[in-house]
């Protein structure tokens, strides 16, 4: 007894919060099979485990939670080809489809928590056939609608030395954006005593929120980052690079009350041989849609 579920997907495998999935369930027996039924059934579960530790015995504290985002159950799909309790040999198809909820949580998968979402086949007695299939969904967030996430922003920050004045740089950036766009950065650098920069750091960082019933957890990942190191020693002067977005799952933006919250931040960091550094934290909104952003300039 061979089973195979094939997806409709798009090109990379991902589905997104809101569609409908359409694919085939084939099975192909060789023999005659006693079977009481065949179910197809789709499910996604969110779940989170961490530990701390605790002031009395037993000296830890267990953080944990589980709990279902998807349930379908379509029971006995190949009932029209059943023959008493028998389900004759040969090759027999399902056409399926399903529509997935605008607010499930993007697939997802650390040390600390996971969403995983299946399809399985599940015979009846359930030792004749198990089969399951896992597909990755991804949170439908469109920016395009949101016209301050179109044009670039401006973010100041300084800092101050004990014998060498003030520094200051403007970043300007969009706070918006999808995987595999790029995104345009322009720093201008206002050094009064032309302190020495060993370079800037401009970092992608994700910021993880895990919430449970007995409290949260929370977590950054780097993601990418791009730097610039060559400067002037100028009064002022214009720094121009730019950062190719790699493949992210999006924001929480969609989802309510979400056991694992994602939210994304440029972090800005001015490294100078001689002096503490300078940094500054651009809150950012990673979408599945591209961005068409106004002109930069």
């Amino acid at each position: 007894m061979i089973c195979s579920i094939t997806l409709n997907s798009d090109s990379i495998g991902n589905f997104y919060a809101g569609d409908v999935v359409t694919g085939v369930v084939v099975l192909d027996l060789k023999n005659d099979q006693k079977l009481e039924s065949i179910d197809f059934k789709v499910s996604g579960v969110c779940k989170a485990n961490w530990s701390r530790s605790a002031p009395t015995i037993p000296y830890i504290k267990i953080y944990s939670e589980k709990k279902k985002v998807l349930s379908i159950l379509i029971p006995n799909i190949f009932k029209d080809s059943f023959k008493g309790d028998l389900m004759p040999a040969g090759i027999h198809t399902y056409p399926f489809h399903f529509a997935l909820p605008a607010d499930l949580p993007s697939t997802f998968e650390s040390s600390i928590a996971k969403v995983a979402y299946y399809i399985k086949i599940k015979s009846k007695p359930s030792y004749k056939l198990r089969k399951a299939v896992p597909f990755t969904v991804l949170g439908n967030v469109n920016l395009n609608h949101v016209d301050e996430i179109l044009m670039p922003t401006f973010y100041d920050f300084s800092k101050t030395f004990r014998k060498s004045g003030s520094f200051r740089i403007c970043f300007k950036t969009y706070k918006g954006f999808a995987p595999r766009q790029t995104i345009p950065f322009e720093i201008t650098v206002v050094n009064e005593k032309k302190v020495k920069i060993r370079k800037i750091v401009v970092t992608l960082i994700q910021k993880l929120r895990y919430n449970v019933k007995e409290g949260y957890a929370e977590e950054e990942r780097k993601m990418c980052y791009v730097e610039h190191k060559n400067f002037s020693r100028n009064v002022a002067e214009l720094c121009f690079f730019n950062m190719e977005i790699p493949q992210l799952i999006p924001s929480s933006l969609n989802t309510v009350d979400p056991m694992i919250d994602v939210s994304y931040i440029f972090r800005v960091e001015v490294i100078f041989p001689f002096h503490l550094s300078l940094l500054g934290d651009v809150p950012v909104t990673v979408a599945t849609t591209p961005v068409i952003h106004y002109e930069f300039d």
